[in-house]
C-alpha cells in the first residue's frame, strides 16, 4: 500500500513539474460550459460550450449540441464571455535592452561604414536571441487578456528582426511561435555620424535597397554565366537584406507621425516592398495616402500626440486634450474608410493601459466588433498565423480568454486565460480592494486534499490570521510550502503558495471561499489546476 501511495505522489509531482523541466506538459482536457462565445469568424453564441483537448479547440457551439468528454475538467463559465486570446502585434516586452551607447555605436557602424564593413553579424539584432522571461510581465499581459505578442527590436535605423511569442508560461524557447518575422526600420538618425538627418536616413534606405537589388543581379548573373562573369564579393549586410528586398518578406516601417507614413509609402512603392506601417497614430491626417497604399497597418493606441504635431507644441493643456479627445478617433476614421488595421500597444509600457486605450477608441466611434477583429484575426492574418490563431474555431490553438462583462466595457475583468490549451487563472485585486472584514478567523490547523487529474495529495495546513491577512505553512510528503500574500475578504480567500518541488521553485495561486470549519477552492499552476478542500482539525484541548 505504501508503494502504491508513493507512485501516486510521484505522478502528482510529475504533473506539476513537467512544464518547468522540459517545456512540455500533460495538457488537460477542458469543457468551458455556459459562456457567451465570441468566435470572431461568426456570430456570437449564447450559452455555448468550448472543448479544449491537447492544446487545441476540439469543439465549440451551443451547449445542447456539444457532448462533454468524460475526461474533461468542467469549468462553469455561466455569465462569462469567451473571446479569442488578444494579439498585441507591436511590443518590446521581455526584450533585454541594449545600452544607448551600444545602440548608437551599432547604428553608426551600420550607417557610416563602407559596404564591405557593414555586417549584421556585428550590428544586426535578432529579438529571439535577446529575450529574458519575466513572470511579472507575463502575469500583467494575461490580466489584459493578451496571449500572443510580436516583440520588435529596439530603435535603430536598421533595427533587426522581430519574434512572435505565445504566452504559455513555459520557458522562452517554448513560447516562440516564429522568429525572424519581419525586418524593422526606423526613421531616426545616427548621432554624431551619417545619417544625421531624416533626409539622410531616407537616402540610406534607398541606397541600401538599390545596392541589394544590384547585388542580387550580380549573383544571379554569375550563376548563369560563371565562365564569363566574375564572382561578386560577399557582402553580409546585403545578404541580410535580400529576403526582404528581393524575396518580399515583411518590412515594418515604424512611423511616428504623418510625414513618416508618407516616407514609408514612397519607399514601399518605389521598391515594391512587402511593407507594413507601424505606429500610424496620425494615419487619419493622411487617410488618402493610406487608403491608396492599401498596406497592413499596425495602429498604436498610444494616443500621445507626436512631438512634430501642432497639438504637442501649443501648451500642455491642449496636448492633453488632443490625447483624450482627438487621437482616439484615429481607428474609427480608418474604419469608416474600410481600411484594415490591427491595434497595437506601440510605446505603451503597461499592458493594462493597452486595453484601456482600446476602450477609448471604441468610445470614440470604433465598433466593438471591429476592435475585436483588430486585436485577433487581423494581426494573425498579417503575420501568417490565422490558420491556427485569431478566432475560436475547431482545430485552432486554444488561445482564449474568459471575462466577466463584455471586453470593451469599463467594468470588464479578465478571469481566466488559456494559452496553448494551458489554463491560467487571473489574479485580481478584488479581495484587497473590497475592504470587507474577514467573516471568520482561519488560524489553526487544517487537513486538506488536493485533487487533480494526476491524483490526490493529502496535506496539513497551519494558518495564522491577523485581520484580513493570512499566512502559514503547508506540510505534505512533497515537502513544506509557504503561504504568502493571503487575504480573506468576507468569505473570499486568495493566497499565493511558494513551493519547491524536486528542486524547482514554483508559484501556485489559490482562490476560493472559507467558512469557520471549511475551505474550498482551486489551486492553479502553470499548465493546470487542482481542486482543494480543507477541513479544520479540532483543537486537542
Amino acid at each position: 500500500m505504501r508503494v502504491l501511495k508513493n507512485y501516486l505522489i510521484f505522478f502528482f509531482v510529475w504533473g506539476l513539474i513537467a512544464a518547468p523541466l522540459f517545456g512540455e506538459v500533460v495538457k488537460p482536457t477542458y469543457a468551458l460550459v455556459g459562456c457567451r462565445i465570441h468566435p470572431v469568424n461568426g456570430t456570437p453564441i449564447d450559452k455555448g460550450t468550448i472543448i479544449i483537448r491537447n492544446g487545441k479547440i476540439e469543439a465549440t457551439g451551443p451547449a445542447e449540441k456539444i457532448s462533454i468528454p468524460e475526461d474533461a475538467e468542467v469549468i462553469d463559465a455561466k455569465e462569462l464571455e469567451a473571446y479569442p486570446g488578444l494579439i498585441d502585434a507591436y511590443t518590446q516586452y521581455f526584450l533585454e535592452s541594449t545600452s544607448p551607447s551600444t545602440a548608437q555605436r551599432q547604428s553608426r557602424m551600420m550607417a557610416a561604414s563602407p559596404p564591405e564593413e557593414r555586417s549584421w553579424d556585428k550590428t544586426g539584432f535578432l529579438v529571439v536571441e535577446n529575450l529574458k522571461f519575466k513572470k511579472t510581465t507575463l502575469d500583467s499581459l494575461h490580466r489584459a487578456g493578451i496571449t500572443t505578442i510580436l516583440v520588435s527590436p529596439p530603435q535603430q535605423i536598421f533595427a533587426g528582426l522581430s519574434a512572435l511569442l505565445n504566452l504559455n508560461g513555459e520557458k522562452l524557447p517554448a513560447m516562440v511561435l516564429r522568429d525572424k518575422v519581419a525586418l524593422h526600420l526606423y526613421f531616426t538618425t545616427a548621432r554624431g555620424s551619417y545619417p544625421s538627418s531624416l533626409m539622410g536616413t531616407v537616402a540610406l534606405f534607398r541606397q541600401s535597397f538599390y545596392d541589394a537589388q544590384h547585388y542580387d543581379l550580380q549573383k544571379k548573373t554569375f550563376l548563369r554565366y560563371p565562365d564569363k562573369v566574375s564572382r561578386p564579393k560577399y557582402d553580409a549586410f546585403l545578404e541580410r537584406l535580400l529576403p526582404y528586398v528581393i524575396e518580399k518578406k515583411p518590412v515594418i516601417f515604424n512611423c511616428a507621425n504623418l510625414e513618416d507614413i508618407k516616407r514609408a509609402i514612397r519607399l514601399i512603392e518605389e521598391f515594391d516592398l512587402n511593407g507594413y506601417i507601424a505606429g500610424a497614430n496620425e494615419a487619419w491626417r493622411v487617410i488618402d495616402w493610406v487608403k491608396k497604399a492599401r498596406r497592413p497597418l499596425l495602429v498604436s493606441v498610444d494616443f500621445k500626440p507626436p512631438i512634430t504635431s501642432r497639438y504637442a507644441n501649443m501648451g500642455e493643456e491642449l496636448k492633453k486634450e488632443a490625447e483624450k479627445e482627438i487621437y482616439p478617433h484615429n481607428p474609427a476614421e480608418l474604419q469608416k474608410e474600410k481600411i484594415s488595421f490591427a491595434l497595437v500597444s506601440g510605446k505603451i509600457s503597461k499592458p493594462g493601459d493597452f486595453l484601456k486605450n482600446v476602450r477609448l477608441a471604441v468610445e470614440a466611434g470604433l465598433p466593438a466588433e471591429e476592435a475585436l477583429k483588430a486585436l485577433t484575426i487581423i494581426p494573425a492574418r498579417y503575420f501568417g498565423v490565422d490558420s491556427y490563431l485569431g478566432s475560436i474555431e475547431p482545430g485552432k490553438i486554444a488561445n482564449l480568454i474568459l471575462t466577466k462583462g463584455e471586453l470593451f466595457t469599463a467594468d470588464c475583468q479578465v478571469r481566466r486565460v488559456f494559452v496553448d490549451g494551458l489554463s491560467f487563472e487571473v489574479k485580481t485585486a478584488e479581495a484587497k480592494s473590497t475592504g470587507k472584514a474577514a467573516a471568520v478567523n482561519l488560524s489553526g490547523n487544517w487537513k486538506a486534499s488536493l485533487v487533480s487529474q494526476m491524483g490526490t495529495l493529502e496535506s496539513t495546513w497551519e494558518l495564522t490570521q491577523e485581520g484580513n491577512k493570512v499566512s502559514g505553512m503547508i506540510a505534505s510528503e512533497m515537502g513544506n510550502w509557504e503561504i504568502s500574500e493571503g487575504t480573506l475578504s468576507g468569505n473570499k480567500l486568495t493566497m499565493v503558495i511558494m513551493a519547491n518541488i524536486m528542486g524547482q521553485d514554483m508559484e501556485l495561486t489559490f482562490e476560493g471561499e472559507a467558512s469557520k470549519d471549511k475551505i474550498r477552492g482551486t489551486i492553479s499552476f502553470a499548465g493546470g489546476s487542482a481542486e482543494m478542500t480543507a477541513t479544520r482539525i479540532p483543537d486537542a484541548r
